[in-house]
């Protein structure tokens, strides 16, 4: 096979410094199997026993090769025989190098000394599992754990750096996007639970509270002094309470996390149903000639509209027989998942996910619209008025549990942090994330529910629900959110198959479909029950909030903070009392919950 521009492999070509690279693993391996690797060339095995190819996503096929001539010194010169027979050496798939590398300038040298080391540590351990059986998976690199880019918005025109980091707005615009999701339709309804002042201090002190917790996340690894690559704070959970605990804690961030990725996708699944319906519905009415000019200055106040009495004939069609909201349409979105839901590989998903700023865009301009035509209808001293809105309302709790789902991105901050090119800039980054999603927030909140020219009461846990599904502009909306929603479930669906598989089987598990299926079905099922039964996103993503918001938000940061700097003999009273308070306001919300409807 000739490839122009790519390094085949040859087994008998591997540097010398493979040795360097792991003389921790010599160690372990066995004297026989030593003896065998090196003395003399082990028995022929069966074809089953190559070694796994690595799939396209690889990590370690994707990085660049170093300049022709750098892999020049001979394996068998330095450590003996190959392992390797005819019949057993395994297929490799080319190795690219990278374009536009250029030899003397200081990066294009760092990225060729990386990539040998990187690939020179990939051709040890493929020869080392040489003569192991292939059920066997020890010393298997592992491909599947998942990168940064993932989190990173696709920008058509844009392409990564030879070295794979990015630059500041990039990381700040992943951080932004990656914490605009279902909580931005549910704002103004929360927002309204609290008292229109109440509102705005909650809102700031929860943004405020968040940022601090996540930059404690961030600089956790700092703190307790571990050098090298930027850890997990699962990992580094592990490394600081060690044993029993530090794995039973490592356990508890993981459950945590996939906690609140299961209920982002449930809630996902009530909203793309919802989408789907009303766009349907509109479908079916412009085919029928029932849209009306006057639509789209109709609001519906959802409180005073029993079974949707209005919205649905009393004597039903076909069509509304066999499209009902909250029966047949979250059944029909099983189609499409349970096919691309299996996929090995999630990153086609990320081509889509700058969808995400596209719809957040969207509808800021639909809001604000709104806004200019209706002009501001709230009144605060008097109670009879129809607008009339107190400045506190006991009801808060309402709020603060649905801001821990719209400020959350601890379990994955150090995931795209990581990929920053500048590391010394990565709390200032992330203050700027944060303050763009503030500002993403409290507009719409306070516009949307200072404007509506209804009762207050009327504003619904998903503001669309407020007007009626002909209207145009806002059926333009839901199809735009429905399909970006499309493209974010499965790729939720990767995170929490990734994050389990990873802590119950290792880094190295091995990809197998059957796994998947059962994952899969669960997860889809357990969509569609809550979308049947249950379609109450208000009440989901503040109750998801609350108990994922009080393991990562409120006691993670802060005790893990605490305690490596009691190990170290460097905690304060001040700081001890400071993230003790941040611990119990995290119970009080999670407590709150319970005493509101």
């Amino acid at each position: 096979m000739e490839n122009e521009g790519n390094l085949l492999v040859d087994d008998d070509e591997i540097s010398s410094d493979d040795q360097m690279t792991g003389v921790t693993e010599v160690n372990r391996v066995s004297s026989n199997d030593q003896t065998s690797g090196r003395d003399t060339p082990p028995e022929s095995v069966p074809s089953s026993s190559v070694v796994q190819n690595y799939d396209d996503g690889s990590p370690f096929l994707s990085a660049s090769a170093a300049v022709a001539g750098v892999y020049s010194s001979s394996w068998t010169a330095t450590s003996g025989p190959s392992p390797y027979t005819v019949d057993n050496k395994p297929k490799r798939r080319p190795f690219h190098p990278a374009l536009g590398s250029r030899s003397g300038s200081l990066a294009g040298e760092a990225t060729i000394q990386q990539d040998n080391h990187l690939y020179s540590r990939y051709r040890y351990y493929t020869r080392l599992r040489a003569p192991v059986d292939a059920s066997e998976h020890a010393l298997v690199i592992p491909d599947h754990v998942v990168p940064p880019v993932l989190f990173l918005p696709y920008i058509p025109g844009h392409t990564t750096d030879a070295d794979g980091k990015q630059a500041s707005h990039i990381t700040i615009i992943a951080v932004w996007n990656t914490m605009m999701g279902t909580s931005l339709m549910t704002m103004p309804w929360a927002f309204g639970q609290a008292g229109f002042l109440g509102g705005l201090i909650i809102m700031l002190l929860m943004a405020g509270l968040a940022l601090y917790t996540a930059m404690r996340l961030l600089t956790l690894q700092k703190v307790m002094g571990v050098q090298g690559p930027n850890l997990e704070f699962s990992r580094l959970c592990y490394q600081l309470l060690g044993g029993p605990l530090g794995k039973l804690t490592e356990g508890l961030t993981v459950s945590f996390s996939v906690l609140t990725l299961v209920g982002a996708q449930v809630v996902y699944w009530v909203l793309m149903s919802n989408f789907l319906f009303n766009t349907g519905e509109v479908i079916y009415d412009a085919v029928n000639g029932e849209i009306h000019n006057d639509s789209s200055n109709a609001l519906l106040c959802p409180p005073n509209v029993t079974g949707n009495a209005d919205l649905t004939p009393v004597d039903p069609t076909i069509f509304h027989r066999w499209w009902q909201q909250d029966f047949t349409v979250p059944i029909y979105l099983i189609v499409p998942f349970i096919f691309i839901m299996n996929l090995r590989d999630a990153k086609i998903f990320t081509y889509f996910n700058s969808l995400g700023a596209i719809s957040v865009f969207v509808m800021y301009l639909f809001v604000i619209s709104k806004a200019v035509t209706w002009g501001i209808n709230i009144n605060f001293t008097n109670p009879l008025d129809t607008y009339y809105v107190p400045l506190f309302k006991d009801t808060f709790m309402c709020l603060t549990g649905t801001l821990s789902l719209a400020y959350f991105i601890h379990n994955c901050v150090v995931t795209i942090m990581q990929g920053n090119r500048h590391q010394e800039n990565n709390v200032r980054d992330l203050v700027i994330a944060y303050t763009l999603v503030a500002l993403t927030y409290t507009p719409i909140a306070v516009l949307f529910y200072a404007s509506l020219p209804l009762p207050k009461f009327c504003i619904v846990d998903n503001f669309l629900d407020n007007f009626p599904p002909h209207d145009i502009i806002l059926a333009i909306v839901r199809g735009f959110l429905f399909f970006q929603i499309l493209t974010v479930y499965p790729l939720l669906g990767f995170f929490i198959r990734n994050q389990l598989f990873t802590y119950f089987m290792g880094l190295n598990y091995e990809y197998q479909l059957w796994r998947v299926i059962i994952l899969n079905v669960f997860l889809i099922a357990l969509s569609v029950m809550v979308a049947i039964f249950y379609p109450n996103i208000g009440f989901i993503i503040r109750w998801v909030g609350a108990i994922a918001g009080l393991a990562y938000i409120f006691i993670f940061p802060c005790a893990t903070y605490m305690y490596a700097l009691y190990t170290q003999s460097k905690l304060q009273w001040h700081q001890a009392i400071l993230h003790s308070i941040i611990i119990i306001l995290g119970v009080v919300n999670f407590i709150s919950q319970f005493f509101t409807e």
